[in-house]
């Protein structure tokens, strides 16, 4: 009876929006952000590094994830805005383990443009203490990371909003675009 007591208060918590309780990416907050390089679907580089002087939203999903789906509209959204471009916004979805195939028949089914990156033994999302997903990670123009936002529920919108604001309103430079 304690058992099934536990899992259905587990369950609650993660689907009441509370799972954010359980992010371990938290810890990460105002430490530099783990450096990585993996490949976008088109087979080019791209690490954390190149983008410094850029204020960058790493979004962790997987295409089988319900809740990423959800985000990846919001992710696409914020894409497509060239007002967050211009003052040095930079999005970058981070596959989790899947086919390229599988991805790429992803995005030509929804219409998603932003840039998707290859993590396809998981170890950049080991590096970001990424358990769940969608996990959304800011990282300011310094390389520090400024904001862990785990699930997508009521409100997260906001949170993210207002992260991506927060740090792009930082003094910095705006790195140059290559």
């Amino acid at each position: 009876m304690r058992t099934v007591a536990f899992v259905n208060v587990f369950l609650a918590i993660l689907l009441t929006g509370c799972a954010a309780a359980f992010d371990p990416s938290s810890s990460l907050v105002q430490k530099p952000a783990p450096d990585f390089s993996l490949e976008t679907l088109d087979g080019q580089k791209l690490s954390l590094s190149q983008l410094k002087g850029k204020v960058v939203m790493l979004d962790f999903f997987a295409t089988w994830c319900p809740s990423c789906r959800q985000s990846l509209v919001l992710v696409q959204k914020m894409a497509s805005r060239s007002d967050l471009a211009q003052r040095g916004l930079v999005i970058c979805a981070i596959n989790q383990r899947e086919d390229a195939r599988e991805i790429r028949a992803f995005l030509e089914q929804t219409h998603y443009t932003f840039t998707v990156l290859k993590d396809v033994d998981g170890n950049v999302a080991d590096s970001y203490s990424v358990k769940l997903f969608p996990t959304t990670i800011v990282v300011g123009r310094d390389g520090a990371v400024r904001s862990t936002i785990v699930s997508f529920q009521a409100g997260t919108k906001q949170q993210i909003d207002a992260a991506v604001e927060q740090a792009l309103a930082e003094p910095g430079e705006v790195a140059t675009a290559r």
